[in-house]
């Protein structure tokens, strides 16, 4: 019988700054993040003791879905199978990044927190607890500083789980190459913009070109596995004018897939019905750039959260750039909240 389950309820681990959860989606109102572990900073971890939490929570789960995961997107009909091993693994725990994004968290940017999972892991393979063809997620500050972070990303990829990183671009990774040229990994880069002077205002270092130079070696390995991101910041880069720039980005280095989100804050702030039109418009000229050039989209959880009951639909005037334009910048634009 299936029941509301996922696989990281029985199946995942996320390891976070200070304790270890099924995974690592916080979702309405901060629900989310099954607690396994608290209070961890890193060490050999009891898994039967993983285990036997994980089972007892499945249970209640069965029934009833419990508390963290209500509502939850990832929910789905699922049938589990009550075998001991970890398959999706999360790494959330690094706190060091050498990016000032505005829209993160001050944690992110002074924080010190780095603690060693490339013996856990290991741990975990040599015990039998550990299953290959899952995914492997490296975020939080910046994976690439993480400690042993090419050693880990090593031993994933030759115990036949794939690897996704997310990154600001800013270290290049030769391990990353090899992975995205195996076809064994994807990287997820937050470039936000296309012109050097709004990553500056954003991401606060004026590492722009190192990043371009980055995405091309990346691109040269396989750039059918580089994602960019473009969060949209009101106030810095919900314009037209960006999104070109950022466009022909993708289009120079031959990406074939762009992710789309909002900042949270903004998201958590406006909700649904608050949100000004213009940000919609703004993902509607977006979107519409994607179609001509033929590049695929990908709606993030945020801006999902946020569209999902908008109250204005795409405008009639999307193919025509100039007056498109004038609605943008003119009749929306008194009406813009760009506070978050």
């Amino acid at each position: 019988m299936d029941y509301q389950g996922c696989n990281f309820l029985e199946n995942g681990i996320n390891f976070d700054y200070n304790s270890v959860t099924d995974c690592c989606i916080l979702h309405h109102n901060n629900r989310g993040l099954p607690l396994l572990l608290k209070n961890y900073k890193g060490g050999i971890i009891d898994w039967e003791k993983i285990f036997e939490i994980k089972e007892k929570r499945i249970q209640e789960q069965i029934k009833k879905t419990i508390y963290e995961c209500e509502e939850c997107y990832h929910l789905s009909d699922y049938k589990f199978t009550n075998e001991k091993k970890i398959s999706e693994f999360h790494f959330s725990h690094c706190r060091v990044c050498n990016a000032r994004c505005i829209y993160c968290s001050k944690e992110y940017n002074d924080g010190i927190i780095n603690y060693d999972t490339y013996p856990v892991i290991l741990d975990l393979i040599e015990k039998g607890y550990y299953k290959s063809g899952g995914e492997a997620t490296f975020q939080g500050g910046e994976p690439t500083m993480m400690k042993h972070f090419n050693e880990l990303t090593e031993l994933f990829i030759n115990n036949g789980t794939s690897v996704r990183i997310h990154s600001s671009g800013i270290k290049y990774s030769s391990q990353i190459s090899e992975a995205l040229k195996q076809n064994k990994g994807k990287i997820v880069i937050s470039l936000d913009c296309g012109s050097k002077k709004t990553y500056k205002l954003i991401k606060q270092v004026d590492c722009f070109d190192i990043v371009l130079s980055n995405i091309k070696k990346y691109a040269e390995a396989n750039s059918e596995n580089i994602i960019l991101k473009y969060i949209i910041i009101p106030g810095f880069n919900d314009n037209i004018s960006e999104i070109d720039k950022f466009f022909k980005v993708l289009k120079k280095y031959n990406i074939k897939t762009t992710a789309l989100d909002i900042e949270i804050k903004y998201a958590e702030k406006y909700k649904n019905k608050y949100v000004s039109p213009h940000i919609f418009l703004i993902v509607d000229y977006f979107e519409q750039q994607a179609k001509k050039f033929k590049i695929k989209v990908l709606i993030y959880s945020f801006l999902s959260y946020v569209l999902k009951n908008r109250s204005i639909k795409a405008s009639k005037l999307i193919s025509y750039k100039f007056l498109y334009s004038i609605l943008i910048n003119k009749k929306i634009e008194k009406n813009k909240n760009i506070n978050y």
